[in-house]
């Protein structure tokens, strides 16, 4: 348990209901909202956890734990919101799509949620600063869930084929904070080759790294580089204009569209395909979300998990991009007709996580069941702890968000002319937005 605990009233609130909007997702199970609720116990570890975690609090406080979890839980919302309904107690859609929801008026700025402290350590306080919009911050995740995890970007790598080709050892690489893009690709170089002798490299082959469709641009946040970001005055401005961004973006593009690397340009690079090419011991480095072990759990090799590298080893220190898109995003409705259980509930149930669901997930399922090693669960310590939002990622203004990996579609390397030919409606839309919040009393 966490040094201190949370500064909550010993309150009775007689039965009320605290319902929780969920998202639900039936293309892909892996990112069905499982953490808020489970009807009762079944012996699996995270219903489990999150059973007993509710009912702590649900008899501490004499509360009751619901759930509605739906397909697009924004729609769901706003149109429930834009009815005046008080349907929905706590909002956790995809954060994506939800940052519609405070411009319309139709969320409450998280600071005026009673007993809701989030400068507790249960609360992800780089989602809570890199979210502010103009200082107001409607979204966070924390210990509450487990999606946000499960939606940070790593890689997964090939223990035996580090062995088989004395390769340094990428943990102590880590650690000593020479695990760079340069080395990434100058390993991964030597891995490359036609095992099948047809004279041309194919899915077939042998990689030593596979570039997803996302890698270019995790690689860039990874590198240390940002879409948007708070200037010195605290405004947010479009950054990725400048000198060492170009340096990366290039770096990164040159390594992701090398012939030696398996892409989109180089026979294809899915997700399924790769799974099979890792679980078949032919790719060294693949660039996955942490989600995607369970595609991995079945190779009969020893595999581990590294962070995204660094641009150089002048770089403090490593990022890790979460892909927002199916992360839910903590919110509370405007019109919240029961703050105080609330806030007891939502603070409690992050800080009651810590022990329960953070445990279940992160202790036992993934450094003792399905990573198979002690050093990638000191990657996860390094990888959780430097996680990266960005808003201009998130809103995507003007196609800012989507530059690098239109980039690298179409295999072009030079930032200036593609950023110059979104900037004017990049800025417009950021301004927009900006002018939105500042419009939010």
């Amino acid at each position: 348990m966490t040094e201190f605990e949370p500064d909550l009233p010993e309150t009775d609130f007689e039965g009320e209901t605290v319902n929780f909007l969920t998202e639900e997702n039936p293309g892909y199970e892996w990112y069905t909202s499982k953490e808020i609720y489970a009807e009762m116990q079944n012996g699996e570890l995270f219903n489990d956890a999150v059973y007993s975690r509710n009912l702590i609090i649900e008899e501490r406080f004499n509360v009751e734990i619901t759930q509605s979890r739906l397909q697009n839980a924004t729609n769901a919302a706003r149109k429930s919101l834009m009815a005046g309904e008080n349907e929905y107690d706590v909002i956790m859609p995809y954060m994506n799509p939800a940052i519609s929801l405070p411009q319309e008026g139709l969320l409450l700025e998280l600071s005026k949620v009673p007993y809701l402290a989030l400068d507790n350590p249960w609360w992800d306080q780089r989602a809570n600063e890199n979210l502010k919009m103009n200082g107001k911050l409607f979204f966070t995740t924390g210990d509450i869930s487990i999606l946000d995890n499960e939606c940070t970007m790593v890689m997964f790598f090939n223990k035996k084929l580090i062995g088989d080709f004395s390769l340094d050892n990428p943990y102590e690489l880590v650690n000593t904070n020479k695990w760079t893009l340069d080395k990434m690709f100058e390993m991964s170089s030597g891995i490359t080759n036609d095992i099948d002798g047809d004279g041309k490299l194919t899915h077939a082959d042998q990689w030593g790294l596979s570039c997803a469709s996302n890698a270019p641009h995790s690689f860039y946040f990874a590198a240390g580089e940002r879409i948007a970001a708070n200037n010195s005055e605290g405004q947010l401005e479009l950054v990725m204009n400048n000198h060492r961004a170009a340096n990366v973006i290039d770096k990164i593009m040159s390594i992701c569209l090398d012939p030696s690397v398996l892409s989109d340009h180089t026979g294809g690079s899915g997700f399924d395909r790769v799974s099979i090419m890792f679980n078949d011991s032919r790719v060294l480095f693949v660039t996955f979300a942490l989600v995607d072990i369970n595609g991995l759990r079945d190779a009969e090799f020893e595999f581990g998990i590294l962070p995204y590298p660094l641009y150089d080893e002048s770089q403090s220190e490593y990022n890790c991009l979460i892909s927002t898109g199916i992360v839910p995003a903590l919110s509370v409705p405007y019109n919240c007709a029961k703050p105080d259980a609330v806030g007891v509930v939502l603070e409690s149930m992050a800080y009651y996580s810590v022990d329960t669901l953070t445990v279940a997930y992160y202790d036992n399922a993934l450094k003792t069941r399905y990573v198979r090693d002690e050093e990638s669960g000191e990657m996860l310590d390094i990888i959780f702890a430097t996680r990266v939002y960005d808003l201009g990622f998130i809103f995507d203004w003007g196609g800012a968000g989507n530059l690098i990996y239109n980039m690298y579609m179409k295999k072009n390397n030079s930032i200036a002319s593609a950023y110059a030919a979104i900037e004017e409606k990049a800025n417009a839309a950021m301004n927009k937005t900006i002018n939105a919040f500042n419009a939010i009393t």
